[in-house]
């Protein structure tokens, strides 16, 4: 069961002066609402998460989740998809560079990946678009 407050340790943040989204007198987190850039849905980024993120993470503070749950499963399964295919480019480049249905299909997971705006695949995209052109 979630609860509505939690109590801040400031001792466990990577630097305890930081003040993030609480003033120096605040001594609970709760929650505060985001909303997701993929899906443009609002939710809420509890006092549980909070003190992972920060106090058990070290994230700055200040910071804030920019992908709902559901978008953030859906994007972690489909980095994890492109880092596989990286890989892959990486230890086996010369055959992969004749493999048109590898780069069309890596080139897809690429694209799928664009609007949850987490990375820059800009060059990604121009090499692959180059290698499947010849």
């Amino acid at each position: 069961m979630m609860e509505d407050k939690l109590d801040i340790n400031r001792l466990n943040w990577h630097k305890s002066s930081y003040l993030g989204h609480y003033d120096k007198d605040c001594k609970y987190y709760e929650g505060i609402r985001c909303r997701c850039q993929k899906c443009d849905c609002s939710f809420v980024f509890t006092p549980e998460e909070q003190k992972q993120k920060f106090e058990i993470d070290k994230v700055y503070p200040g910071w804030l989740p920019t992908l709902c749950f559901s978008c953030t499963k859906n994007w972690n399964t489909l980095n994890e998809n492109i880092l596989g295919m990286e890989c892959r480019w990486e230890t086996e480049r010369n055959e992969l560079a004749l493999n048109k249905q590898f780069l069309s299909q890596w080139l897809e997971l690429i694209r799928t990946a664009q609007p949850y705006k987490k990375k820059q695949f800009d060059s990604r995209i121009g090499m692959i678009l180059k290698i499947l052109n010849k």
